[in-house]
C-alpha cells in the first residue's frame, strides 16, 4: 500500500515528488521549503531556500530507512532543486548525490542523478528519472543493467500525496556466469496500486519482450527463450466487495528437444472478496514494512487475516485458457466457489478444503497436440509413434476420462462437489 517501494529509482523519484508535492497556486514556497517532513521510513530536511519572482533554488537531505529492523542501515541523498515558475505551473530540476548507502546504491549513484518534476496549478505532479548503466563484474558473474527510467504521476491532496501511477522501464539486462548467459529485453512495469493507503480500483501490468537463457552446453534443458510475456492484474472495488482479475499471456516458449509452445493464455478471476478484510490484510503487510516487530507475532496476524478472507467465502472463474503446440491446441475453463468456513489455521483449512470447494471444469484438446507431445516424448527414448498407436491412446483416454469425442477433438467435463468428482460427458 502507501509504503510499498518498487525499486531504487522509485525511491529517488518519490523523494523529489514529495519535495515538489505542494508547490502549486495556493501554497507558499517559502513556508513549504521551511517545513521538514518525517515518517517511519522517510525524513526530509530543507535549507538554503531562495526564490525570486520566476526562479529560485533550495537544498535538501532525504534519509530513507530501508529496513525498520536495521535503523542504522540508511540511504541518505543530498539534493539541490532548481525551481522555475511559468504560466502553467512549476518546473523543478533536482540534482541528486549519494551521501550514504549500501554497495548497490554506491554502484548506481557513482555520478549525480537528475530528476525532473512538473507541477501544474491544479497540483498534478509528473516526476521522472533515468539511472546510469549498472555494471558489476566479479570472478564468476558479470551483470549489466541498461539505464532504467522511472516515472511517477501524483496529485497533492490536502496534506497528503496521492500516487496515481508509477512506471519503470529497463531496455536490457544481461548476466553471464559459469553456467551460461541470460538476457532480458524491454522490461516494463506499471501500476496505479500499492502506493496509497486505501484499496481502490486499478491495474498493475508487467511486460517483457523476451527472456533468453543460453547454457554453455546449448543442448541442456536450461537453455531456451520466452517471448512476449505479459501479466495484468485488474482490481475492481465497490462499497463492500473486491474482484481480482489476473491475465497471463506468453507469445512463445522454446527449449531444446521440446516442441515450441505459443499463444499461451491463463486467466483467473477471484470474485466477491470482502473489501474490509482485504484492506486489513494489506494494512498488515504494510505494517511489516514500517516497523520492526517479532516476525512470529506478525506472521500469525497475517495468517489470521488471510484466514478471515477465506472464511468469508468467495467465487472464482478461469475462462479462455489455452496453449498451442505446433498445429495442435488445448483449451480449458473453470468456475467455482469457496464456501464460508470457520478455519483457525492453515492445517485445518487444508484438511477441510475438499469439502469447502466446488467447481466445474471443461477441457478441450485436439488429436494433433497429443500427437506432437507423445511423438517428442517417445523420440527421447528412441521410439516412434504410429497413427494406430495414437488412436489407441486417444480411445483409452476417451474411456478413462469419459471424454466426448468430436472427430479429432476430445472434450472432458468435470464437476467437483461435496468432496466427490464426476464426469459430465
Amino acid at each position: 500500500m502507501s509504503k510499498l517501494i518498487w525499486g531504487m529509482g522509485s525511491i529517488v523519484v518519490l523523494a523529489t515528488t514529495v519535495i515538489g508535492g505542494n508547490l502549486y497556486a495556493d501554497k507558499s514556497l517559502n513556508s513549504y521549503y521551511q517545513q521538514n517532513q518525517k515518517s517511519n521510513s522517510l525524513s526530509i530536511q530543507y535549507k538554503n531556500f531562495n526564490m525570486g519572482p520566476m526562479q529560485g533554488s533550495a537544498d535538501w537531505v532525504a534519509e530513507f530507512t530501508l529496513d525498520p529492523c536495521k535503523p542504522k542501515d540508511v540511504l541518505i541523498l543530498n539534493g539541490t532543486d532548481a525551481i522555475k515558475r511559468s504560466w502553467n505551473g512549476y518546473h523543478i530540476e533536482s540534482l541528486i548525490h549519494l551521501k550514504q548507502g549500501n554497495q548497490v546504491f554506491q554502484t548506481l549513484l557513482k555520478q549525480p542523478l537528475t530528476a525532473q518534476t512538473k507541477i501544474d496549478w491544479l497540483g498534478v505532479i509528473h516526476s521522472s528519472l533515468t539511472t546510469p548503466v549498472y555494471e558489476k563484474n566479479d570472478a564468476e558473474t558479470q551483470t549489466r543493467i541498461d539505464p532504467m527510467t522511472f516515472k511517477i504521476a501524483a496529485k497533492s491532496n490536502a496534506d497528503q500525496l496521492d500516487i496515481h501511477n508509477l512506471k519503470f522501464q529497463i531496455p536490457n539486462i544481461t548476466v553471464n556466469d559459469k553456467l551460461g548467459h541470460v538476457q532480458m529485453r524491454d522490461l516494463e512495469f506499471e501500476t496505479n496500486q500499492g502506493s496509497n493507503s486505501v484499496l481502490d480500483e486499478g491495474k498493475t501490468r508487467l511486460n517483457i519482450a523476451s527472456i533468453q537463457r543460453t547454457d554453455r552446453n546449448v543442448q541442456q534443458f536450461g537453455s531456451g527463450e520466452l517471448k512476449n510475456f505479459a501479466l495484468m492484474v485488474n482490481t475492481g472495488v465497490d462499497q463492500q466487495l473486491v474482484n481480482f482479475d489476473t491475465q497471463l499471456k506468453i507469445g512463445e516458449m522454446t527449449m531444446p528437444k521440446t516442441p515450441s509452445m505459443r499463444d499461451f493464455q491463463m486467466n483467473m478471476n477471484l470474485k466477491a472478496l470482502n473489501k474490509q478484510k482485504i484492506q486489513t490484510f494489506f494494512d498488515l503487510l504494510e505494517k511489516n514494512t514500517e516497523v520492526c516487530e517479532s516476525k512470529k507475532e506478525l506472521s500469525q496476524d497475517v495468517v489470521n487475516s488471510f484466514l478471515a478472507i477465506v472464511n468469508e467465502g468467495f467465487s472464482f472463474e478461469s475462462e479462455n485458457n489455452q496453449i498451442k503446440v505446433g498445429d495442435g491446441y488445448a483449451k480449458a475453463s473453470l468456475t467455482g466457489k469457496v464456501m464460508p468456513g470457520h478455519q483457525t489455521s492453515f492445517e485445518s483449512l487444508f484438511k477441510m478444503a475438499p469439502n469447502l470447494v466446488e467447481y466445474q471444469a471443461n477441457v478441450e484438446y485436439d488429436k494433433q497436440i497429443m500427437k506432437i507431445i507423445m511423438k517428442n516424448y517417445l523420440q527421447q527414448g528412441g521410439k516412434a509413434l504410429s497413427d494406430q498407436e495414437l488412436e489407441q491412446m486417444l480411445n483409452g483416454m476417451q474411456q478413462s476420462l469419459q471424454a466426448k469425442r468430436e472427430g479429432d477433438i476430445l472434450k472432458v467435463g468435470i464437476e467437483y462437489k461435496y468432496g466427490e468428482k464426476k464426469f459430465l460427458n
